[in-house]
């Protein structure tokens, strides 16, 4: 057996890097072309970026992710250690209407 660590000393055990939460976007891309004549086409195309609007949250400066432990008292000082506190992203819609001849 080795012998615990000194409070607020980091141990032999190694965790891998928590960097923040879960990220994921979702994109659908539709277009329809209409042939108008042989060398006439007209395409309609719709695009949505982030179409289901999930909220990607985040940590801006790094700010929630130092861990602050008081050694007197055993207590933790950041109550708001690994919570993310700011949003990102929202839907974008766009429509497109080409002609191309």
């Amino acid at each position: 057996f080795a012998a615990p660590t000194a409070v607020g000393q980091n141990g032999p055990t190694v965790i891998p890097p928590i960097y923040g939460p879960a990220f994921f976007n979702w994109d659908l891309g539709v277009f329809k072309s209409f042939r108008i004549t042989e060398a006439k086409t007209f395409e309609f195309r719709i695009d949505g970026y982030n179409f289901m609007n999930h909220s990607l949250w985040s940590f801006p400066n790094q700010e929630n992710l130092n861990l602050g432990f008081d050694k007197n008292t055993l207590a933790l000082n950041t109550p708001t250690f690994g919570i993310a506190t700011h949003k990102q992203g929202h839907r974008i819609i766009q429509m497109q209407f080409k002609f191309i001849f």
